[in-house]
């Protein structure tokens, strides 16, 4: 069940992270990086720095902020076609391996969406103080990040956010996944509605049974029901969902005084664009912060990262621009290159 459900949910480029694993972490990036060491809460984190070819000390920074996974600095080098591009327009960028990752300490899988929001923080508050005091900072964050930017409200150092496949809310994207995951399974229609009904009201089930602990989730019955997959058996990830299954971005993007450019690929099965899509706009359309603002964007022929949904055998070895979407990268870099034309101190 959560095997399926809740892990799809957590769905951090899915798709890149087994494409990943196969290019052995080889670094493309044609710029150069400088490595750094910062601490959060009890973890000691590591992480680079990649400067334009032409650094200023102006130069804005955009941190990256991870979705699930175990995810190195680059993202498996996820990141590095989107790097390049923003080092090409004079953007530095900032990130990490993830707790237990690399030569992270600790373990992301205790983690909730606060305690990463404060790993930004800390981040911010080490670049502040380790030489740049006035270079503008935005974050570009990936599905799993829109509960991360949603604790990020009271962070004035953060200009601008970009969110790549974000969703509004746990439970309905749980119920969201297991949805798709009937469908490909042929045991629903896709316009059923009887079983949209069904899936509701398995899910409420299934969270009473997450809260009531891992004990009382493993002996239900519960799991035998046709509709559910196996259960989660894995300890640490139970407690990661347990943890964060309450997230929503609703009341923290309220409080957002940024302007927020949120992408979506038009193939993604991971996320229910149109769900995130009406969510988002609602909050940012009441909001009354000043400098909230919102744009959304659906890019073509795109999967959860922005990636073509066929990728040629290469992908398997390294990942490159050329796996992107057409325009998917360029539309991201063009917003943000904007941000910090538009948005100097």
């Amino acid at each position: 069940m959560l095997q399926n459900k809740f892990v799809s949910l957590l769905f951090a480029c899915t798709f890149v992270s087994v494409l990943s694993a196969c290019n052995n972490k080889l670094d493309f990036s044609e710029n150069p990086y400088t490595t750094h060491t910062f601490d959060s809460l009890d973890n000691q984190l590591s992480a680079r720095l990649y400067k334009p070819k032409l650094h200023s000390e102006s130069d804005p920074i955009v941190i990256f902020v991870h979705g699930d996974g175990d995810m190195d600095s680059t993202a498996n080098s996820f990141y590095l076609p989107i790097i390049d591009a923003l080092n090409e327009q004079k953007i530095a960028t900032f990130s990490w391996d993830k707790p237990g990752v690399g030569n992270s300490g600790g373990d992301w899988l205790s983690q909730s969406m606060q305690d990463r929001a404060l790993e930004v923080q800390d981040a911010i508050a080490y670049l502040r103080a380790t030489g740049y005091q006035q270079n503008q900072i935005g974050v570009i964050g990936f599905s799993q990040a829109s509960w991360v930017f949603a604790n990020l409200h009271s962070e004035t150092e953060i200009k601008f956010m970009v969110l790549v496949g974000g969703a509004a809310n746990w439970l309905s994207q749980s119920q969201y996944s297991m949805w798709i995951r009937l469908v490909d399974e042929g045991k629903i229609d896709a316009d059923d509605a009887t079983a949209l009904e069904r899936i509701n009201k398995l899910s409420d089930q299934e969270y009473q049974l997450i809260k009531a602990g891992y004990d009382n989730y493993l002996a239900a019955s519960l799991h035998q029901d046709p509709f559910m997959s196996e259960p989660l058996e894995n300890e640490a990830r139970f407690n990661f969902v347990r943890k964060n299954i309450d997230a929503d971005v609703s009341e923290g993007f309220s409080k957002l005084n940024v302007p927020m450019f949120a992408m979506y690929g038009d193939s993604d099965v991971h996320v229910d664009i149109e769900h995130s899509k009406v969510e988002f706009e609602y909050v940012f359309a009441n909001s009354d912060q000043p400098n909230a603002s919102l744009e959304q964007v659906t890019i073509s022929n795109a999967t959860h990262g922005l990636m073509k949904p066929e990728l040629p055998l290469d992908a398997l070895f390294s990942i490159k621009k050329s796996h992107f979407s057409h325009g998917a990268i360029e539309t991201m870099v063009e917003w943000i290159n904007l941000q910090t034309k538009t948005g100097k101190n």
